[in-house]
């Protein structure tokens, strides 16, 4: 099953996805046209700085392309936001847990994109948390991460009170199979099955697989 809308996060690739040049040749092979470049540790977008500034027009084959910040670290947060070029031209997203306090990111405007949290951050998982990040970056846009949602929330709930909230917002939705502790797996059918009502929600934006469909 794949709908029109559907996208990936190259980390959903285990075997390319700390080379950038073979996550982004596979998506290119398996004629994605959304994808994230899921840069989740401060080296690996480093690296990717440096592959976007030699690329040239690699990405051209994408309709879009978004770039997930790091979430782990070997400076920091500050370190990291200091280093992104406010002429990137892709949206970032950011977790609030650990970007809500870096300035820099209000220069970015639009292309900052908060995603909501799993149960185990102590940030970022409700509406008010997240209403007290967007106070402070009052362009910024939301990425809905179901499982996330689902991990808080069993019945969705969550789900459509964030949609209600930041709806307007909404730039991407994040999809893939999660454990009740918070750690991802390959998405099922019966994910997807799950998490339907919100997804018909929001069919007006790409939905990015963090981790691959499997039937």
């Amino acid at each position: 099953m794949r709908a029109a809308n559907f996208g990936i996060g190259t980390g959903a690739f285990l075997a390319e996805r700390d080379d950038w040049s073979s996550a982004i040749r596979r998506a290119q092979q398996e004629n994605w046209r959304v994808v994230e470049l899921t840069a989740i540790t401060e080296t690996l977008f480093d690296r990717l700085l440096t592959y976007l500034e030699d690329a040239g027009g690699s990405l051209t084959d994408f309709d879009r392309v978004s770039i997930h910040a790091p979430a782990l670290f070997d400076s920091s947060a500050s370190r990291v936001a200091a280093r992104i070029p406010l002429g990137l031209g892709h949206d970032l997203v950011f977790h609030p847990d650990l970007y809500r306090n870096e300035d820099r990111l209000v220069d970015l405007g639009e292309r900052a994109v908060f995603e909501n949290m799993d149960l185990n951050k102590p940030f970022g998982r409700t509406v008010g948390d997240l209403s007290a990040v967007f106070r402070r970056f009052p362009s910024a846009g939301f990425c809905l991460d179901v499982a996330h949602v689902w991990t808080n929330d069993a019945t969705l709930r969550l789900g459509f009170e964030l949609l209600e909230a930041f709806g307007a917002r909404l730039r991407q939705l994040h999809v893939s199979g999660i454990e009740p502790n918070g750690e991802h797996r390959p998405t099922t059918d019966e994910d997807l099955d799950l998490y339907q009502p919100l997804l018909d929600l929001c069919a007006h934006v790409p939905w990015v697989l963090e981790s691959e469909l499997v039937s």
